[in-house]
């Protein structure tokens, strides 16, 4: 295995509200940066960050995952937190450790509890953020409304730019 240089690491936290699709995301980056040759789900109880008995049984995580991927030769740690209110400490702690803050929003249910509350902690660590808007293959899913209410809640320098992936 190769030996990274402080230089070369990266930490990012996964952070936001609940079933915002955090767990999800983690598995995705997993996969493109191949560490893992086939993505699990939640519903499978088969993902590479919730594997303890309660998460599998509430399909929820409940404490911090620590994983890494490589790209653009950076070693990049991905921290995986929990999204529900009683496990902010797992938040904090993630924060006091990441360079960046990726803020997953559920485009279904735009901005949240959670995602205020995790927002608040960014600004006490000074960490900054990237906003992910997640889940837009779902029904009732409105891209745009999830921007709208970002930037309302955040300031217009929320940008309002939609990646083609």
């Amino acid at each position: 295995m190769k030996v990274y240089q402080t230089h070369e690491i990266r930490n990012i936290a996964l952070i936001g509200g609940a079933k915002t699709g955090k767990t999800t995301l983690a598995e995705a980056m997993l996969f493109e940066g191949g560490v893992i040759s086939r993505r699990g789900t939640v519903e499978d109880k088969n993902t590479v960050s919730d594997y303890r008995p309660i998460e599998l049984e509430r399909q929820n995580s409940v404490s911090s995952s620590i994983m890494f991927t490589i790209a653009d030769n950076k070693k990049i740690n991905i921290i995986d937190t929990p999204g529900f209110d009683d496990f902010i400490g797992e938040v904090i702690g993630a924060l006091r450790v990441a360079d960046t803050a990726v803020m997953v929003v559920n485009a279904q249910n735009g901005v949240e509890v959670g995602t205020e509350i995790t927002w608040r902690w960014t600004n006490r660590s000074q960490t900054p953020v990237i906003f992910t808007i997640n889940t837009l293959d779902h029904e009732h899913a409105n891209f745009d409304e999830a921007v709208r209410q970002l930037r309302q809640r955040f300031g217009a320098s929320v940008p309002h730019r939609r990646r083609k992936t």
